[in-house]
């Protein structure tokens, strides 16, 4: 049934509008509508005319909608801090309800592919790209970047932080494009100081009686990101490549040094079946890293001429438990697939760096809201079991199925006719 958008859910309001730092009633009113809209959108593509045609409320134009994102003055980066913060104020909560103890935080990139002939966009470029349907040109795709963190303690899973990603190409041309226009100076940022950015802002606010572990692929293995989540007293799991050098020998070469070594097999369980991989490990030193790590080299079966390769700064865990825990890095594609298909992450239409900003920080925190929901439970029982996200949804979409037939009702009893009621409701 097609669902129209006919009040705003408390829930939603007082999820939201404490988080709207110096906002207008009338920009309040419009990030509620977005939100709302992208909730419960149905269509593909999440085109502000697409969530126009879903508000049965006053006001709901989708041209005050693109004023809303191009040229209304509101900080996003702002709204993004209050954001975190109270993801974070409730993983507190949560973690002083429950006791648990491991906290994971995941490290992944992503893109939101464009047109190939996508131009105009000031973040759109092209980057490389390792998901083969999506190549447009050789191995890139025209498309924006983001960064994003992600948190996980026990089934309680936030999105915590992004941050937009611009090459030091775009950066250049922009500066020169934006000269004496008075908006925001742009600085070149590497995808690693990104990610140091949105832990230093984070660690103060996490559970002190909590063990870290920070997990990221290989594209995030360098020893400068290794040193500082290791002054945080953090620890770290990562995915890394085949020359990384371990104690003056390359990992390529320590499974034939390790012949020695009986091979473990670990068993990984996913959400529909379980892979048993064959492994060996060892524990040596890093280059320019000044602690001992254990390494580990994974194949799906003996004779695998191309393993994996991973770290741990953690040498007292078990390589059964290291091989788990990163395991936990798939949350964050569950989130990207989220994001993007079903929040409409990369359906934004809006020109300038500052414009799709403000559309990323609407479609993060519609993701929030849904994430919060699904943890609530967790703040009146400890020992509640989670909802899938798809459920919790489903009953928010549902709240409003409620609400449009109400309205249709209420309309019939004060005489309205079936014209004007398909007038009112935008019905051929």
């Amino acid at each position: 049934m097609l669902t129209w958008i006919v009040a705003h859910s408390d829930a939603l309001c007082n999820f939201l509008v404490p988080l709207l730092i110096g906002f207008s009633p009338a920009q309040q009113r419009h990030a509620l509508n977005v939100i709302e809209a992208l909730l419960v959108c149905p269509f593909k593509h999440k085109t502000l005319s697409a969530l126009t045609r879903l508000l049965g409320l006053p006001h709901a134009d989708e041209f005050a909608l693109a004023d809303f994102f191009r040229v209304s003055p509101w900080d996003s980066q702002a709204v993004q801090q209050a954001l975190t913060r109270f993801l974070l104020q409730t993983v507190a909560q949560i973690q002083q309800r429950t006791g648990w103890r491991l906290l994971f935080l995941s490290v992944d990139d992503a893109l939101c592919p464009k047109d190939v002939a996508t131009h105009a966009l000031e973040t759109v470029s092209f980057h490389y790209d390792h998901v083969q349907p999506r190549r447009q040109k050789g191995k890139f795709t025209n498309s924006s970047c983001y960064v994003m963190l992600h948190l996980q303690l026990g089934p309680v899973q936030f999105t915590l932080n992004w941050r937009l990603y611009l090459k030091r190409k775009q950066v250049a041309k922009l500066k020169c494009q934006r000269a004496g226009q008075g908006l925001p100076k742009l600085t070149y940022r590497k995808m690693s100081a990104l990610v140091e950015e949105m832990l230093t802002e984070i660690a103060h606010l996490l559970p002190k009686s909590c063990k870290v572990y920070v997990l990221f692929d290989a594209w995030y293995d360098n020893h400068q990101l290794l040193k500082f989540i290791r002054q945080q007293g953090w620890h770290w799991i990562c995915a890394t490549r085949s020359n990384r050098v371990l104690s003056e020998r390359p990992l390529n070469q320590w499974w034939i040094h390790l012949n020695h070594q009986r091979i473990e097999r670990v068993s990984v369980h996913s959400a529909t079946r379980s892979h048993t991989y064959a492994t060996r490990h060892v524990v040596g030193r890093l280059r320019r890293y000044p602690a001992e790590v254990v390494a580990i080299i994974s194949k799906r079966e003996r004779r695998d001429s191309h393993p994996a390769y991973f770290l741990s700064s953690d040498v007292n865990l078990s390589v059964r438990c290291i091989m788990k825990y990163y395991g936990y890095r798939w949350q964050t594609e569950v989130d990207n697939r989220y994001l993007k298909e079903r929040f409409g992450l990369a359906d934004y239409r809006v020109h300038s760096v500052e414009a799709i900003q403000h559309w990323h920080i609407v479609v993060f925190a519609a993701y929030a809201f849904v994430q919060y929901q699904r943890a609530q439970p967790l703040l009146k029982n400890p020992h509640a079991t989670l909802q899938p996200l798809s459920q919790v949804l489903a009953a928010h979409q549902q709240w409003h199925v409620r609400q449009t037939v109400c309205q249709l009702a209420a309309m019939v009893r004060q005489g309205v006719s079936d014209a004007e009621l398909l007038k009112q409701f935008a019905l051929p």
